[in-house]
């Protein structure tokens, strides 16, 4: 099977990036986002439902980021890490993750990474709570997601 790297021969910071990420995403145990939203270890198909939201997040930051470092390649890398997750990862959550991903690129994509807020409240909405609970949970998710970003963009290359 060809590395990600090999798909964009020559081009050896765009190889990185695809690779890099691909690294950090399978090393990604989201523990500390489910124990952000409160969700525990015997919520099974809550914590499944998440995983995927988290993943798909991730990869549509690491598309927003993408976007800062390779303007003109952005698209072109991220259907290619998409494409390359699929092969490697057929089963249904990470088929999930992917449309989540790109639902997360489209409310991304308008404030880029000036604003979380919409993907926060969006996330806090799988957590049914009152609305002071519900905005503090919204508050802690934008910093998370804000720190998640950081530390994508910083592991591109």
């Amino acid at each position: 099977m060809q590395t990600l790297a090999e798909v964009f021969d020559g081009e050896s910071a765009t190889g990185e990036a695809l690779e890099n990420f691909a690294a950090l995403l399978d090393g990604t145990d989201f523990t500390a986002e489910l124990e952000l939203m409160g969700i525990g270890r015997m919520q099974f198909m809550r914590r499944r439902q998440m995983l995927a939201e988290w993943r798909g997040l991730y990869m549509a930051l690491w598309r927003l980021a993408l976007g800062s470092s390779f303007p003109r390649d952005a698209e072109r890398m991220f259907a290619a890490f998409l494409r390359s997750y699929h092969a490697a990862h057929p089963d249904k959550l990470s088929a999930r993750a992917m449309e989540r991903a790109r639902e997360y690129w489209g409310m991304l994509q308008p404030r880029g990474d000036a604003d979380f807020s919409e993907v926060a409240r969006h996330l806090g909405s799988f957590s049914a709570q009152d609305e002071k609970r519900a905005r503090s949970l919204t508050l802690r998710l934008v910093l998370h997601i804000r720190r998640a970003y950081g530390l994508i963009f910083d592991r591109l290359i």
